[in-house]
């Protein structure tokens, strides 16, 4: 058995409200933070349990803990606003920013970075 320790703290914040009576504003701010580590896993020697010649095989797994952990935060923004343009039409306009920054890479290797969205759009009430 392998004694494996998870920490994740997440912090949420959302807002939205009417900044006049045809234009509506959102926005959140998302933090998460985790880390996890297990330590070394040793597997019992099963050569004499098995007939057959093993020595191809590897049931050590030595290195496992060396390059699976994991220690991460993420932080993502976003920013929308609603314009009503008429009857039943609506324009939308939201900007996110995510940022991503990985302190121990996992398997494949650091996988820090940042990225950036504008979306925008039309909504038909009908």
């Amino acid at each position: 058995m392998v004694d494996f320790e998870n920490k994740v703290a997440s912090l949420y914040l959302s807002v939205s409200g009417k900044a006049t009576s045809r234009l509506g504003v959102n926005g959140s701010v998302t933090f998460s933070q985790a880390s996890a580590e297990s330590d070394p896993v040793v597997m019992p020697d099963v050569t004499e349990q098995i007939e057959g010649n093993l020595t191809h095989q590897d049931f050590t797994f030595g290195n496992l803990h060396e390059y699976s952990n994991l220690d991460y935060s993420l932080l993502q923004t976003i920013l929308g606003f609603e314009y009503l343009m008429g009857s039943g039409v609506t324009f939308s306009l939201d900007g996110e920013y995510v940022d991503l920054a990985d302190d121990a890479g996992y398997v494949y290797g650091v996988e820090s970075g940042s990225l950036f969205l504008i979306r925008s759009g039309f909504r038909f009430d009908f």
